[in-house]
């Protein structure tokens, strides 16, 4: 008979338990943001350009953490959906500039809602002290190299 190798099941690995709560997450954004036509990473791009409108390509991916050619598919999705328009710069010939359409301006309010409404679900799951922390620690985690 074969031993069985025992070591905890996958519980008891963070990679596991976190990639559980992505997926909770994600389920959230994509049941959310299906009547508005987006996916969550779309959602994301949305964040960021709401914060700089207009910005340039590159800078938008780093921003991202993506590369050219997943982000280039993003937002050519994006772009027939309505929701961004993608320029020339015109003080540099090899950039691209990205600005949200007005149909995204009009969405901005309701998709931050989405947002903040979860937000304030899984803060109401802690004390104040103790969601303090863990906003600490996932700040710590994005920060640091794997």
């Amino acid at each position: 008979m074969e031993s069985r190798n025992d070591y905890g099941g996958p519980s008891r690995f963070i990679c596991f338990k976190l990639a559980r709560v992505m997926r909770k997450v994600q389920r959230y954004y994509e049941s959310r943001l299906a009547r508005f036509g987006i996916t969550p990473v779309q959602f994301y791009v949305f964040s960021v350009l709401w914060e700089n409108d207009g910005m340039k390509f590159k800078d938008l991916a780093e921003r991202m953490n993506l590369d050219g050619s997943t982000l280039t598919g993003i937002l050519d999705r994006m772009e027939r959906g309505g929701y961004v328009k993608r320029e020339d710069d015109p003080e540099d010939r090899r950039s691209l500039l990205v600005y949200l359409t007005e149909q995204a301006r009009a969405n901005g309010p309701a998709l931050a809602g989405l947002a903040e409404t979860l937000d304030q679900e899984i803060q109401g799951q802690f004390t104040g002290a103790d969601y303090t922390v863990f906003l600490k620690v996932l700040d710590h985690l994005i920060a640091r190299e794997p």
